[in-house]
């Protein structure tokens, strides 16, 4: 199923009338700006690695965006946005995000594997200890 253009114009007009869109771009440079701490790149070094994207990377993207077709009309909801802006607007949530954001970011740029359920849910369990 083809994404409309017009469903997902409706979807970011309702996300920045609620101001999820501002938000979820201050954490997406958050993440950035961890990315190039943590890496040393810069943001050139991002913009050219975009460049490079695999066919498999891209064909991923492409069926990402086929299922994620159908779900658009539901996204075009100002109380789901108001949700949205809600939970955006905690500082933990956007600590979370920009992190995984970040590492996936990271793994990418380095090229290392996705880590496996077992390693997730060890890390996942270290970083609610260390909130506790």
């Amino acid at each position: 199923m083809a994404i409309d253009p017009q469903e997902v114009f409706w979807v970011m007009q309702c996300a920045y009338r609620n101001g999820v869109l501002d938000k979820f771009m201050s954490v997406q440079g958050r993440a950035l700006e961890l990315v190039m701490e943590e890496t040393g790149a810069d943001m050139g070094d991002l913009l050219n690695r975009m460049d490079e994207a695999k066919e498999e990377t891209v064909m991923k993207v492409d069926r990402l965006l086929d299922r994620a077709g159908p779900f658009l009309k539901y996204l075009n909801n100002d109380r789901l946005m108001r949700l949205a802006d809600r939970l955006l607007s905690s500082s933990k949530v956007q600590a979370f995000m920009a992190r995984r954001m970040a590492d996936t970011i990271k793994r990418t740029l380095t090229g290392e594997p996705k880590p496996s359920l077992p390693e997730r849910v060890k890390a996942l369990a270290g970083r609610v200890r260390k909130a506790a």
